[in-house]
């Protein structure tokens, strides 16, 4: 007879049995650090017109700050300008201060706290920087979830015995570096000691995380500074949008000079473009943005701060009106529409000399400037009257002498100042070369078709040694 034996133990689909027990979990990271950097740009000597158009002129790593629909591209950030006048306000919030941070890097044990000393009497606050590693506790059942702790920041003046300033509880979970930073303001008298002290028991499990560490603590110097006569933008932003500070660029109207008491500037059609009514009397009114490249260069040489201070009164302003006049009359931009013959949109921030920047800016409307007669004297290469006729009354004896002339055609060589590199080839005759240097205008076909008619000229006749061409 065959005799079955049974083995009595637990159930592979028992209650408690090993394929029953729970998967452990980790909670999510319910502490985040957030650091801001603040920027304070130079960006112009003042008075200028100001951002083009608010926000949507301000960017960052070439992105705009504001979207042309008005939505932001950035969150968490501010901005203050300031235009540049002599009796600007101060800039508010952290652009105002003078900062200095000291790394201190030391763990606070609820048995030992750690303290620093200020002695810089002319500190308005100190910004301590707590560092928690991490803050979580592992469960015995393998779960991962939030831990709490507890310090406080304490302030003693000349010895005078410690009160507690800040109490502070933190919790949530982190599983990696957390910062949190607190700001004291000073009252009293230095020197001034700033403790930390941790309030909750020391972790003694390895299970269980919540160090403590003092960072740092910065010297804070409140100061009103206004930078008058600069133009200014501060900027705070939050770093979690940028791996580095960011590059900024900005789109401005610039400096605001004088222009006569019958003009206008136009603010909606053609930027900057100057327009006149009537008779000029003689007169400015007040200083306005413009791009008028006459006024912008008249400014540049009577100004004292940034210009080269030439007296206003060994200027020949009409001259600088008659200039502004042809800069500013409308012509073809070669796309069916129209445009000022000449503006001005540029940048100085390099030193040179008085003269080469003069002659750069004057290149700028077809011109040269020189030194005669006691003052500055502009000359513009545009359509003029007769400047005098000779006829046989005021020749002598009445009779004209015309010797020999050498007669040459021209090859004109074309020097493109423009945006392009792409060179004009002209090839007539090249018995003789003439070198034409042209500005960029405002359009870059525009400036193509100045080359290809300038290049056109019937010829250039060479006179008693003196190159003058027959016709332009």
């Amino acid at each position: 007879m065959t005799q079955t034996k049974y083995v009595v133990g637990a159930g592979g689909g028992g209650g408690k049995g090993g394929g029953g027990r729970s998967t452990p979990t980790e909670q999510d990271d319910t502490l985040q650090s957030t650091q801001f950097a603040n920027v304070l740009d130079l960006i112009s000597e003042g008075e200028i017109g100001g951002l083009e158009d608010g926000n949507k002129s301000i960017f960052l790593d070439d992105t705009p700050v504001q979207a042309a629909d008005g939505t932001n591209n950035f969150e968490g950030f501010t901005v203050v300008t300031r235009v540049g006048t002599q009796g600007q306000t101060h800039l508010t919030g952290p652009f105002n201060t003078t900062e200095r941070e000291t790394a201190v890097g030391v763990e606070v044990t609820n048995g030992s706290s750690v303290t620093r000393t200020v002695t810089d009497s002319t500190v308005d606050r100190l910004r301590v920087t707590l560092t928690i590693p991490s803050l979580q506790v592992l469960e015995d059942d393998g779960d991962v979830v939030g831990n709490s702790v507890q310090i406080k920041i304490q302030i003693q003046y000349n010895s005078g015995g410690y009160n507690d300033v800040i109490t502070d509880t933190i919790s949530g979970k982190s599983s990696n570096r957390y910062q949190r930073d607190y700001l004291v303001n000073l009252t009293g008298s230095f020197p001034v000691d700033v403790r930390m002290v941790r309030v909750s028991a020391d972790e003694t499990s390895q299970k269980r995380a919540s160090s403590t560490i003092f960072q740092s603590f910065t010297e804070i110097i409140d100061d009103k500074f206004r930078y008058p006569n600069s133009a200014l933008v501060g900027l705070r932003f939050d770093s979690r949008q940028f791996s580095s500070i960011p590059t900024r660029k900005y789109l401005i109207r610039g400096i605001k000079v004088k222009i006569p008491s019958n003009a206008t500037v136009d603010t909606t059609t053609h930027l900057g473009r100057i327009t006149y009514s009537g008779i000029w009397d003689g007169t400015f009114q007040a200083a306005t943005w413009t791009n008028d490249p006459a006024w912008c260069l008249y400014d540049l040489l009577i100004s004292e701060r940034y210009g080269a201070g030439v007296p206003e009164s060994s200027l020949d302003k009409y001259d600088f009106f008659a200039i502004s006049q042809y800069c500013n009359a409308l012509v073809s931009d070669g796309a069916g529409n129209q445009e000022p013959r000449f503006s001005l949109n540029m940048l100085i921030n390099s030193r040179d000399e008085v003269y080469n920047v003069i002659q750069q800016m004057t290149a700028i409307f077809r011109g040269i400037a020189y030194y005669g007669a006691g003052t500055l004297q502009l000359l513009q290469d545009k359509p003029s009257d007769p400047q005098y006729l000779l006829s046989p009354s005021n020749v002598v004896d009445g009779i004209f002498s015309i010797k020999a002339r050498l007669r040459k055609h021209a090859t004109p060589l074309l020097l493109w100042l423009g945006s392009h590199t792409t060179p004009v080839a002209m090839s007539n005759m090249n018995t003789l070369k003439t070198m034409m240097r042209l500005p960029s205008t405002a359009s870059s076909k525009r400036t193509l078709r100045r080359l290809v008619v300038t290049a056109k000229a019937k010829r250039i006749e060479l006179v008693s040694g003196h190159c003058c061409p027959s016709k332009l």
